[in-house]
């Protein structure tokens, strides 16, 4: 079987690289708004009394609906791919003026959709757009192949975006933009996950190699693909619950290379595998609730991957970013580690709502509690560092 041994040296940056400086480090800003925005979009649960009926209809659905998937996720997106993409292509980092203006468009689209929902997420699409017409010129000045599938994804949340505003196939849209998204996890996280594992064991002196297979990160990128599109069009056929678990076995290959088990890791790189491990259960419970929809509520899926993937992978993804660029990758802090158990607790809170409790609208409440608490601990964790008081 043909391998791949993972060579991606991790170090602690020279601030002139590229053109980078540490006032012009994107992240800083876009982590620091996301940050904010997720715990504004979960506040929307806290205050209601939930019945049965409106736990998924309500107008507090829809707004933090709309808070995570087109602001707090597109904040997240632009701060990551803003700082990496430039070391990826070996192009120039974005100006100053394009990520004023990116900063800009996005809190003029959260601040409308406080008034106007439409208009919020129509802002929020030219957001996206402006991110992807960013992201894509270094790709396409580099002719980096490797890198136009993140394109292509954000291209397809961003479509996504605009059916939403126009009230197209609103149902259609939204599998669309949660499937954009995941497929965006595993290409990141299938990058930075095995790079910071391999990456800590050669400092720390262990002897653990990863290999990463051609074979299982082809058929892990197939299934993957072929699951998405399926659910995306027919989220309730047979056909998609095979596709969704032939996913779930292909990518739990995937997360089995990088060794995640082996020895002592901080909680930093435990962080990072727990959250693409999100990813697989998504897959798996949307293939349960096809083949034993009684068992396990169509939600169960779609909240794996929501709360789990897109939540943890986006502190653990933010967190080591910040780290990377403050010169200590690895190191752990309490509040740090709070807030990936209190965003693991999060979304197993809120699968409890898809089983047959009694009170749905308390784990409803418990869970946004703790997503809550997990951004607010990330904040006091680097907030002082995203603010340049660090």
């Amino acid at each position: 079987m043909e391998k791949q041994t993972v060579s991606i040296q991790y170090r602690s940056p020279n601030r002139s690289d590229l053109g980078i400086t540490v006032r012009r480090e994107p992240f800083r800003l876009f982590f620091l708004m996301a940050a904010i925005d997720a715990m504004l979009g979960a506040a929307a649960w806290l205050p209601v009394a939930f019945t049965t009926e409106t736990l998924s209809v309500g107008a507090p659905g829809v707004w933090h609906r709309n808070a995570l998937l087109f602001g707090t996720i597109p904040a997240v997106l632009a701060g990551f791919l803003l700082t990496a993409l430039p070391r990826w292509t070996k192009q120039p980092a974005a100006s100053r003026s394009t990520m004023r203006f990116l900063a800009a468009t996005w809190v003029a689209a959260r601040v409308s959709s406080f008034l106007f929902a439409t208009v919020g997420l129509a802002l929020a699409a030219v957001f996206v757009l402006s991110l992807t017409i960013v992201a894509a010129r270094p790709v396409i000045a580099s002719r980096d192949r490797r890198n136009v599938k993140v394109v292509l994804l954000l291209s397809c949340f961003c479509a996504s975006i605009v059916a939403m505003a126009g009230a197209w196939h609103v149902e259609l849209a939204l599998r669309i933009a949660i499937a954009s998204i995941i497929g965006l996890v595993t290409i990141i996280g299938g990058r930075i996950v095995p790079a910071l594992t391999a990456a800590y064991t050669r400092q720390t002196g262990g002897r653990r190699l990863i290999r990463l297979s051609t074979q299982v990160e082809r058929a892990a990128a197939i299934a993957t693909t072929c699951a998405l599109a399926a659910w995306a069009i027919a989220p309730q056929a047979w056909l998609t619950g095979a596709a969704c678990a032939a996913a779930a076995v292909c990518q739990l290959l995937r997360v089995a290379q990088w060794r995640g088990w082996q020895g002592r890791v901080p909680w930093s790189i435990i962080a990072l595998h727990v959250g693409y491990c999100w990813t697989v259960a998504g897959f798996m419970l949307l293939a349960l609730h096809v083949f034993f929809p009684e068992t396990v509520g169509r939600g169960a899926g779609i909240h794996a991957w929501t709360i789990g993937a897109f939540g943890m992978m986006g502190l653990a993804i933010m967190a080591s970013m910040i780290r990377k660029h403050s010169g200590h990758p690895f190191s752990d802090s309490i509040p740090a580690t709070a807030a990936f158990v209190a965003i693991m607790l999060s979304c197993l809170s809120r699968l409890v709502v898809e089983t047959p409790v009694d009170d749905g609208g308390l784990w409803l409440r418990i869970s946004a509690g703790l997503w809550i608490a997990a951004f607010g601990l990330f904040l006091v964790a680097f907030g002082g560092y995203l603010l340049g008081r660090e």
